[in-house]
């Protein structure tokens, strides 16, 4: 019976979950990019212009380098090493806790890595780029100061537009939303293919995969056969970024909402 009545409320109250999350915008002023990191610190960009929002939603720092161009991508899983890549430059810089510059922008075209890449931290000092022109992944250790080389050889008709790292920097995602996921141990040695279609963007965490499609939030285990668990539909998502039991989501209308689930 108990079992029954949990079946029937619990989308009950995710419904009512996401209602709440809509009417009350977390973050009120539009942007068409977000991250987080495990702090909680909420990290939101426009054009060239980066800002940092407290966990309680207060913005707190802003850090803006018109010169590079706009900002492409931000990786915050390493909150003291912020990774900012700029696509037009093809240059990464790094940031500190207080968005202030850690040393010298890093050229790609220095390291032969040609633009536009993919490109993600992979390790407390290493960064992960995928260049696609060249079907190639390159590993920019920070402290050796050199750069390894992996070639990738897919024979899927493979064009990825994203690339995420797990919090423990052991698996390497590749994703194109038209064929599939392609996956990479710590070293980037291909491991494994999944033909999954339609994802739109995606986290991994303790080897849970968590990914948007269709307007809803999925989970699922990369340790057990492809059966994806729905988390939370929610209209005109854009992007998401889960931490602990919180779950942040863009919508399309350029505000983030908070929506906890606790089971």
């Amino acid at each position: 019976m108990l079992r029954r009545i949990v079946c029937i409320f619990l989308p009950l109250i995710i419904v009512a979950l996401n209602a709440l999350a809509q009417e009350r915008p977390f973050i009120l002023q539009p942007y068409e990019q977000f991250t987080t990191d495990i702090q909680e610190n909420i990290y939101c960009w426009n054009n060239d212009r980066l800002d940092l929002y407290s966990p309680d939603g207060k913005l707190r720092l802003h850090y803006s380098n018109p010169k590079m161009g706009e900002i492409s991508k931000v990786d915050a899983a390493i909150p003291t090493k912020v990774m900012i890549y700029y696509e037009e430059a093809n240059s990464i810089i790094l940031l500190n806790n207080k968005l202030a510059e850690i040393g010298n922008p890093i050229n790609l075209f220095d390291e032969g890595i040609r633009n536009p890449v993919l490109a993600c931290m992979f390790g407390i000092n290493r960064i992960a780029c995928y260049d696609e022109a060249n079907q190639k992944i390159y590993l920019i250790d920070l402290d050796l100061k050199k750069t390894d080389v992996v070639n990738c050889q897919f024979e899927e008709d493979f064009h990825p537009q994203h690339i995420i790292a797990d919090q423990n920097f052991e698996s390497l995602i590749l994703c194109d939303s038209a064929t599939g996921l392609a996956i990479f141990d710590r070293l980037a040695t291909y491991q494994k293919w999944i033909p999954v279609q339609g994802i739109q963007h995606m986290q991994l965490q303790n080897n849970n995969l968590y990914f948007l499609k269709d307007n809803n939030l999925y989970s699922n285990n990369l340790n057990t056969l492809w059966s994806p668990t729905m988390i939370i539909g929610l209209d005109q998502m854009v992007s998401f970024s889960k931490v602990l039991s919180n779950w942040y989501v863009l919508l399309s209308s350029g505000t983030i909402h908070k929506i906890s689930i606790r089971r």
